[in-house]
């Protein structure tokens, strides 16, 4: 899979095995290993729930097609401005200011989370050349960690409170209502530890799971 980033081309698939070592949540790591997998049960891959009659696993309340990308992106009725405000503001207190799209998650596209597997390669290689650009460079290698876990958990957030919407009828997703639960989770200490992939088994295991965990329900 290719798409472009920042006027950058870059192959997908160079990209998936680092998905095991950003720092977000490990429920995180496994919904993105089985988007890239195509293992995802959402939109078309979705069959419903024994005793359910909501077909929202399946087709959005907007009338679009229910996938990850849809879901992070937000839409006309679920319209995700004041917690994407909520990141920005996060993001722009633990790093330095700057106009760089990858401090800037509402710039990034249809595929809102792939910068997150690339954010050293798509830094260190769009950067133009200018003074100082050395120490612009430092300085996002320091934060970069922490902004994965933000950035993360924003995303962990938003999976939570839809498949939660899915799965309990008495719930309702309303955006602006989730704002305090969002700010409580961005500020989450972050969780940086030495990670390595998973052996060829493990990897094999996962992908051949087509049903979400508990854990990735929240």
């Amino acid at each position: 899979m290719i798409g472009t980033m920042f006027s950058k081309v870059l192959d997908l698939g160079n990209h998936i095995g680092k998905v095991w070592n950003i720092t977000v949540s490990e429920g995180l790591k496994e919904v993105l290993w089985k988007e890239m997998n195509g293992a995802l049960v959402l939109g078309h891959r979705y069959h419903g729930m024994k005793g359910k009659k909501s077909d929202m696993g399946r087709v959005c309340s907007c009338g679009m097609e229910m996938l990850l990308g849809h879901i992070l992106l937000g839409c006309s009725v679920y319209k995700l401005q004041p917690l994407l405000d909520i990141l920005t503001d996060t993001l722009t207190s633990i790093s330095l200011k700057s106009s760089f799209r990858t401090l800037h998650p509402d710039e990034w596209g249809s595929t809102p989370w792939y910068p997150l597997l690339a954010l050293k390669t798509l830094e260190e290689s769009t950067l133009p050349i200018f003074k100082g650009r050395k120490e612009l460079l430092r300085q996002l290698k320091a934060s970069r960690h922490r902004r994965e876990w933000i950035i993360g958990s924003y995303y962990w957030s938003l999976w939570k409170w839809r498949m939660k919407e899915i799965h309990d009828d008495k719930f309702r997703f309303i955006p602006f209502l989730c704002a305090g639960p969002l700010r409580t989770a961005l500020l989450q200490p972050c969780l940086v530890r030495d990670q390595e992939e998973p052996d060829g088994d493990a990897v094999q295991t996962l992908a051949a799971k087509t049903r979400l965990t508990d854990s990735a329900y929240g």
